[in-house]
């Protein structure tokens, strides 16, 4: 399913096929609130991808202390904007997710290890 995903984004990169991509790599991710996926950035916000979905994470420095805060907020895979759909490096995103497959498959088993090296296939299989 995540192939097909893949083809389909790779044939036309538009924001529902972004989506599609989005929703298969989300599924496979562990169950686990230690992992996400970087997508892209812009300005000073970011987007992730973790098994419940979609999130925006918002860094800011503070104005009269060395520190960043930041905040994170869930949104819908649909306010994903159209403009960050050309940004997103598929292949970067499918490596992110085999490396917290593999690292998950410590303690979660041998089902981890072997998404993973789908996972990797799937890698090798797109290189341009």
């Amino acid at each position: 399913m995540l192939n097909e995903a893949i083809r389909k984004f790779l044939k036309e990169k538009n924001k529902d096929n972004a989506i599609l991509f989005m929703k298969e790599v989300s599924s496979l991710i562990p169950p686990s609130d230690d992992f996400s996926i970087f997508l892209v950035k812009r300005g000073p916000h970011e987007y992730h991808l973790d098994r419940k979905g979609l999130f925006i994470q918002s860094i800011s420095e503070d104005e009269y202390l060395p520190f960043l805060s930041g905040t994170e907020k869930r949104v819908d895979f649909s306010s994903f904007p159209e403009d960050a759909v050309k940004k997103i490096d598929y292949i970067e995103i499918l490596k992110q997710l085999r490396d917290i497959l593999l690292d998950f498959s410590r303690r979660g088993g041998e089902k981890y290890t072997k998404m993973a090296e789908e996972i990797n296939a799937l890698i090798f299989e797109n290189l341009k």
